[in-house]
């Protein structure tokens, strides 16, 4: 028997654990029920939104930083912004944490300012991580009897299209192995978002506010114009050396030719 039809029987034997063929997978009514009462995977997100005040915004975002603590809470990113004259200071936290600790970050996200706004999504991923399970089932007892054919291989040209196969298969379930732990990373902890933003005052929306930030300005805009000015005058300058005496040549010269004209009509 050759090499091909030895690997089309090992890809056969393989195949109906995950494409459902009779007697080695359960009908579609079957496979259905099966996953219905099996465990459920479910991806669960949150999003807070904390406003504080200007001076506390820089250590509400630490302390929760430091709050998340390996390895039942690691930070995927993090985000501070300074205040500035033109900006508020402003902070985010991205983190995934284990969902028994969860009521406790809601509680001291509460206690570091006001929480704002509090969204929570979930998303089912059963029906993904039962599929990426079964391919890992069927590509492990594919490579098993890969391996087994190397051994009892003896022809050179064999070996080498068994290995090509074997590491292709390799390939494939380190390529699902990142998928599951991607899943299962999604699935035992909870993905939480934290921005800090700082408290809109009413008065600084006020006319006064615009009143007053029109006055601050004012000081910078007439600057600019000065500097226009100054600009304008050292551009134009070294051509005014040359400019004005022509244009009074050409003026002295256009007043002689109309006293001569004059002269010679008064003649005549």
């Amino acid at each position: 028997m050759s090499l091909i039809s030895l690997l089309l029987m090992v890809g056969c034997s393989a195949e109906p654990k995950s494409a459902g063929s009779q007697g080695s997978t359960p009908s579609a009514p079957a496979a259905s029920q099966l996953r219905s009462t099996t465990q459920r995977f479910i991806a669960v997100s949150h999003r807070f939104e904390i406003e504080t005040s200007a001076d506390d915004l820089p250590t509400a975002w630490e302390t929760t930083a430091k709050f998340c603590a390996a390895p039942r809470c690691e930070i995927l990113a993090s985000v501070i912004r300074n205040k500035t004259q033109t900006s508020a200071p402003y902070g985010s936290l991205s983190l995934r944490i284990v969902p028994d600790d969860l009521p406790k970050l809601a509680d001291h996200l509460a206690k570091s300012g006001t929480v704002a706004q509090h969204i929570t999504q979930s998303e089912d991923k059963t029906a993904t991580v039962i599929d990426v399970e079964a391919a890992i089932k069927n590509q492990t007892a594919f490579r098993d009897r890969l391996r087994a054919m190397l051994t009892r291989s003896a022809a050179a040209k064999d070996l080498i299209e068994i290995e090509r196969e074997l590491a292709r298969v390799q390939e494939n379930l380190d390529s699902l192995a990142t998928k599951r732990r991607v899943l299962a990373n999604e699935t035992e902890k909870v993905a939480v978002n934290v921005d800090f933003r700082v408290i809109e005052s009413f008065v600084t929306t006020g006319s006064s506010s615009r009143i007053a930030a029109a006055w601050h300005e004012s000081g910078s805009v007439l600057s600019s114009s000065i500097a226009y000015l100054i600009t304008f005058v050292f551009a134009v300058a070294p051509w005014l050396i040359i400019i004005v005496p022509t244009l009074w040549l050409i003026v002295r010269l256009l007043r002689r030719l109309f006293r001569r004209k004059g002269k010679a009509v008064t003649q005549t």
